[in-house]
């Protein structure tokens, strides 16, 4: 079938002519409008950034000026860090003013810690939590004083084992070797997010003195979002560069909770389609999105804060807010354009008939959003050259995208696949200790936690154990620490043996100490098995015909039923203690 170009079809000048000249009209008059609707947009989006950039600023200001206070003080006069209680005064002092102000802190390299600490909602007193007053590295709560500085303890503060120099403010400042951010995090039980700065002090020889931060709860800056008066359905928000968010105008939480664990909110996964919608446009600069019909003007713009942080605020407002501004103008312009058009209708429908039933059948086609419809449309459709070319072109390009999509398909399931197996060894490696092959700390801590709420539950018997290796060092001064790592192996060989691999709990609690849980088994008969593990010890060398021996702390929940896991642990530290210091190689319960 010969086809034909589309210009043959153009009947008359006249006709041309009047055409030419109702488009350029409509599509200046749209053009024009557009600008205009879209400038008025911007410049209500730019208003919105300007307020929020000025909050975030003003809030964040106290943070990094009192941090760079008390860095420049303890370096100046390093002698403030050798007795710390003064100190609370001044933290408490510093703190009050600043409702949302969570904690300031300083810990020094010998591992003394304080802090003037409030909670993150900000509606109670500041007070002071302290690891040096009764014992060390025993973190407490106390009263402020305005005399004494720490006032009484405060009774229904439970007690903890805290060294900060593990803690993750401590590290990273002493890496960054410079004033530091650290992750925005949810608070535990609390309907907020908080976000700390940290810093070294050195003295003038370079020596690590301490790390002093401070900390913020965000939830003013999600108030103030919610405050802000915006036009209908509007939405603003404030992220991490990632996506993660900090902040918005929305009354949804910014995190979920699924069996204790917080997982803050992204825009990629927020359950508004809006937010999901924008996660799509993460740099700086406008579009323009399209939500089940409704159009929306979505602005991009950073917050730099001091010390490398960057923010985005992100603000969409309805496309129907600033083109309604223009509304009886665009009718006034759109009836023009129509009156122009109808004067050629009975002509233009002809040729519209013509052109538009091919055409028609292609766009539905192309937004039928299945490749197998575009392979469907006939071959050719049309004598228009220009339509055949397209409609044939679409075929081409139909059949290669639905051989990429089912490679990639493929791919992606075999990607999904990969990442699932590196997950869980990851999962793994981070609950068990290298060397040992035992539980870790933490992966102690979380089978622990739910042995030790079963045990409570259903009422069985519960016994902890503390073990821990006598004159350890003497075995790293001796023979190295390859020598002594066999030793550790060797201990937790033997503690495995005698424990029930089904039922029992044994981990690494830390250096040379082992903790052992055995559940539904009598004391006695728990005696017995630490009984013929230090047997064992005494039979069999762990190395080069060198015997070990080990003591132990035992604390049993049938003894203490009301004792929490972590009183439960300490009485059993108290006995080993106990142990060690009669003697070793004891078992005291």
């Amino acid at each position: 079938m010969k086809s034909i170009p589309l210009r043959w079809l153009i009947i008359t000048p006249f006709v041309l002519l009047a055409l030419i000249a109702g488009v350029l009209m409509y599509f200046v008059s749209t053009v024009t409008i557009s600008n205009i609707a879209n400038n008025v947009g911007e410049q209500y989006i730019k208003e919105v950034e300007n307020r929020i950039d000025d909050r975030v600023g003003d809030f964040i200001a106290p943070l990094s000026d009192i941090l760079e206070i008390n860095r420049d003080a303890f370096t100046n006069k390093p002698e403030l860090l050798n007795n710390l209680t003064p100190i609370a005064t001044r933290f408490y002092e510093q703190a009050t003013p600043f409702e949302h102000m969570t904690f300031i802190s300083v810990a020094t390299a010998d591992g003394r810690y304080l802090a003037s600490a409030r909670d993150p909602i900000g509606k109670i007193q500041h007070n002071i939590a302290a690891n040096f007053i009764n014992k060390p590295f025993t973190m407490e709560g106390f009263n402020y004083h305005p005399k004494k500085s720490i006032g009484a303890k405060i009774e229904t503060d439970p007690a903890f084992s805290y060294d900060p120099r593990g803690r993750p403010f401590y590290l990273d400042a002493l890496k960054a070797q410079t004033i530091t951010w650290s992750d925005i995090h949810p608070y535990y039980g609390r309907p907020t997010l908080g976000i700390g700065l940290s810093v070294p002090i050195y003295d003038v020889n370079g020596k690590v003195l301490g790390v002093t931060a401070t900390s913020v709860a965000l939830i003013e800056l999600d108030d103030y979002l919610e405050s802000l008066e915006l036009v209908d359905n509007a939405y603003i928000f404030l992220a991490e560069e990632n996506g993660a968010l900090i902040a918005t105008s929305s009354k949804d939480a910014l995190y979920n909770i699924t069996e204790g664990t917080y997982t803050r909110l992204n825009l990629n996964n927020h359950p508004d389609p809006l937010f999901k919608m924008a996660s799509q446009h993460f740099k700086k600069g406008s579009y323009h999105l399209n939500l089940d019909g409704e159009a929306y003007l979505y602005r991009v713009s950073n917050i730099q804060l001091k010390y490398g942080k960057t923010w985005l605020i992100g603000v969409l407002i309805p496309s129907s807010y600033h083109e309604g501004i223009l509304t009886e103008y665009t009718q006034t312009t759109i009836f023009i354009t129509l009156s122009l058009f109808a004067c050629i209708a009975i002509i233009g429908s002809a040729i519209a008939w013509y052109i538009g039933k091919p055409i028609q059948q292609l766009n539905k086609a192309a937004n039928d959003k299945k490749v197998e419809s575009i392979l469907l449309l006939p071959q050719p459709m049309s004598r228009i050259r220009e339509i055949c070319s397209l409609n044939q072109g679409l075929h081409a390009m139909a059949e290669n995208l639905l051989d990429i999509l089912q490679h990639l398909e493929q791919k992606v399931s075999e990607r999904t696949s990969y990442l699932q197996d590196e997950n869980e060894n990851l999962l793994e490696s981070s609950l068990t200790d290298e060397l040992t092959t035992l539980y870790n700390r933490r992966g102690f801590n979380l089978v622990f936690e739910k042995a030790f709420k079963s045990a409570q539950n259903k009422a069985h018997s519960l016994t902890f154990v503390l073990g821990d290796i006598d004159y350890f060092k003497r075995i790293n001064d001796d023979y190295g620490h390859t020598l002594g790592d066999c030793a550790l192996v060797a201990v937790a060989a033997n503690l495995k043996k005698h424990t029930r691999a089904a039922k029992d709990i044994v981990a690494r609690y830390g250096g040379e100490e082992f903790a052992l849980v055995f559940l539904n088994m009598e004391t006695e008969q728990v005696l017995e098995r630490l009984n013929n593990i230090q047997q064992e010890f005494s039979t069999i060398p762990v190395f080069e015909n060198q015997h070990i021996t080990m003591s132990f702390g035992l604390a049993d929940l049938k003894e203490h039923p009301n004792a929490s896991a972590e009183a439960l642990i300490e009485i059993a530290d108290k006995r080993l203690y106990k142990a060690k210091n009669s003697g070793r190689n004891k078992i005291v319960s």
